[in-house]
Formats: C-alpha cells, sequence, structure tokens
C-alpha cells in the first residue's frame, strides 16, 4: 500500500499517492464509491460531489454503502439515483477503482471489504483522519492507496482541489451541493477548531454557485419529530457527570430508542447538548444498537485530545471528536471508557 499525507498546498501537490490517485480517476471507466458504516453529511456529501463529477466526466459512477442514507441526508438524491441500496445486478463483477471516502479503516466497511475488495483493480481511501493507532492495525492488499490531510475540515475540502487540479469537468450545482454538505457539515456549521479558511472560501464559491445555506441546514437539522425531543428530553433527565463536572455522558438504551422510535442517526445531535455544560471538558454518547455493539461518540473542548482514547479502545477520529464500538453492554462500555478519559484529565490537571 501506498500513502500520502497532504500539504496545504494542496493544489501544487508532487506526492506519489496524490499523483496516483489522480491518474486512477483520469484512467478508470468504472469507479465505484463508497463510505463508512452510519454514513454522515461528511461521508454521502463526498460522495455526491464526487458522483455528479465523474458522471460529468463521461465516467460510468455508482454509490455502495454498508448502510442506508438516512433520511435528513436524501434530499442530496432527491429522485434515488444513486444515494441507495443497488441491487445485485446493477453492482460489476469487476471495476478499475473503488473510492472509499471519509475513512482509512477497511474495518468501518463492513460487509463491503471482504464483498468488493477483491473485485477492483485499484482502491484509494480519501481520509482526514490521524493514521490508526490500536493493537489491531488495518491490514490493505496491495493495490491500495491512501491519500489523507488531518488538517483539512473535510473530505469536500480535499475533492474542492482535487476537481482544480484535474478539470475533467467544471463545476455544477449538484458537484456544488455535495461539497457544501460535506464542508458544512464536518466543521458543525464553521465551530470545530479544525475549520479552516479554506472551509469559507469553498462555501462562498458553493453558494455563488447556487447553494442556498438556509435549505440545506433546515433539510439536515430540522428534521426531528416530536417523539425525537421527548427521547431527548428524556435522557437529558439522566445526564450523568464525574470528575468534578469535567466528565458528563448520556445513555441510550435500544429499548428506549426503539419506545421513541429513532434511529441512530437521530440521535447524532444529541450530544452537543452536553457542550453547553460550563464544567465539562468531555462529553460522551453512548448508545445501544441493535448488532449488540454500544457506540460510542466524544467530543472535546480542546483540552483533552479524544481519539487517544478512541484509539486505545479500537476505534478513532479527530482529535476533539472521535468514536468507537464495543461488543459490551451499555453498562460495561461505560466502565471501559469513562476511567480512560478520567486518566487523560488528570493527566491534564
Amino acid at each position: 500500500m501506498t500513502s500520502s499525507f497532504l500539504s496545504e498546498e494542496k493544489t501544487s501537490l508532487l506526492s506519489n499517492a496524490y499523483q496516483t490517485f489522480k491518474t486512477a480517476l483520469e484512467e478508470a471507466n468504472r469507479v465505484l464509491l463508497s463510505t463508512h458504516l452510519l454514513p454522515d453529511g461528511d461521508g454521502l456529501g463526498a460522495e455526491t460531489a464526487l458522483f455528479h463529477y465523474l458522471k460529468s466526466a463521461q465516467k460510468d459512477c455508482r454509490v455502495y454503502n454498508p448502510d442506508p442514507i438516512p433520511k435528513r441526508y436524501r434530499f442530496l438524491d432527491p429522485d434515488e439515483t444513486f444515494l441507495r441500496e443497488p441491487q445485485k445486478e446493477e453492482l460489476w463483477d469487476h471495476f478499475d477503482l473503488w473510492v472509499i471516502v471519509d475513512t482509512n479503516d477497511p474495518r468501518r466497511l463492513g460487509k463491503l471489504w471482504n464483498e468488493l475488495s477483491a473485485r477492483t483493480k485499484r482502491i484509494i481511501f480519501l481520509d482526514h483522519h490521524p493514521d490508526i493507532v490500536n493493537d489491531l492495525p488495518a491490514a490493505y492488499p496491495s493495490h491500495t492507496t491512501l491519500v489523507s490531510d488531518p488538517h483539512s475540515s473535510s473530505i469536500g475540502e480535499l475533492l474542492y482541489h482535487l476537481f482544480k487540479d484535474l478539470q475533467l469537468s467544471p463545476m455544477n450545482r449538484d458537484i456544488a451541493l455535495g461539497l457544501y454538505v460535506s464542508v458544512m457539515t464536518d466543521t458543525n456549521s464553521f465551530r470545530y477548531s479544525r475549520t479552516t479558511p479554506e472551509a469559507h472560501r469553498i462555501a462562498a464559491e458553493t453558494i455563488q454557485m447556487g447553494v442556498n445555506p438556509e435549505q440545506v441546514y433546515q433539510a439536515i437539522y430540522s428534521s426531528k419529530e416530536v417523539s425525537h425531543l421527548h427521547l431527548l428530553g428524556c435522557i437529558l433527565q439522566n445526564v450523568q457527570i464525574t470528575a468534578g463536572g469535567k466528565i458528563a455522558w448520556l445513555e441510550i438504551p435500544l429499548e428506549l430508542r426503539k419506545k421513541y422510535h429513532a434511529t441512530s442517526d437521530d440521535t447524532q445531535s444529541f450530544l452537543s447538548f452536553l457542550l453547553l455544560l460550563k464544567d465539562a471538558e468531555v462529553v460522551c454518547l453512548f448508545r445501544e444498537e441493535g448488532d449488540g455493539k454500544v457506540r460510542v461518540s466524544m467530543k472535546s473542548k480542546g483540552r483533552v485530545i479524544v481519539n487517544q482514547i478512541a484509539s486505545k479502545l479500537g476505534g478513532g477520529g479527530h482529535e476533539f471528536a472521535a468514536g468507537l464500538a464495543l461488543l459490551q453492554t451499555l453498562e460495561e462500555t461505560v466502565r471501559s471508557v469513562i476511567p480512560q478519559i478520567e486518566k487523560e484529565i488528570t493527566l491534564k490537571s
């Protein structure tokens, strides 16, 4: 496997991996796009932008993800032409290039990795997370290239520069919409510390091309049912704190989520409410899933680097926003994670 970490001067890159990616896109006719389990705005927006770019460049392009698209992102594909579960007969036996966005870990592709990795001539991971550092390193086939820039705000930012370099097709509103969703969601509406000046410039250009920020925001964030707010109210009554209030967390048992008819994606924004706590330095959401695992989302206000904690437990992510999944009960998962955070906060004291 070859890999590359992009510099901030992305438009003048000469790295082997980046050039490999550009050449692969130029030469490929059949391109498959995927993102990680539980797809988010960064992955889906990036897929949308890349799909429309490659289609405009007369490439045969399809999208195949391990999980369905959440309802709130369906506006990206209102006619259900590409962001949907494809029928088996629609997938090729073999394809020229598989581009996997917003992850550098094959395990986050679920069933797709074993199903598809041997059916493609070349695999490209396009990512902006730090290297995987845990006790179970990822295994990449020899025809895999990793192109990553942890300093980028989003995959949309990486793609923007790639499109400018390649010039296979002019930008259009469909491409711009995907880029805007990627940049806007992965910077938490341009509020995260990893928000770059370039993220704002990309947003400005996409708005000039016809993207409506209000419509996009309402589609993604004004998507809750009354029952979801009832669920939020229920779990907020049971906020847990420790370390003098420096750590706060929420727990969502599967049965409680089912009672209020909420999907995993419907609860993604709940964690942000804990960031309102003045003393909290790290906040967590523990969500019981139907597969027997408990998924943990962690956010830091900037003093504690949480992806190091996640990595120790088999997860990963950004410095101040990370996650993991453990095949344990909800109670066991809390006992596994919270002491690790307490250790990090003690070291910072």
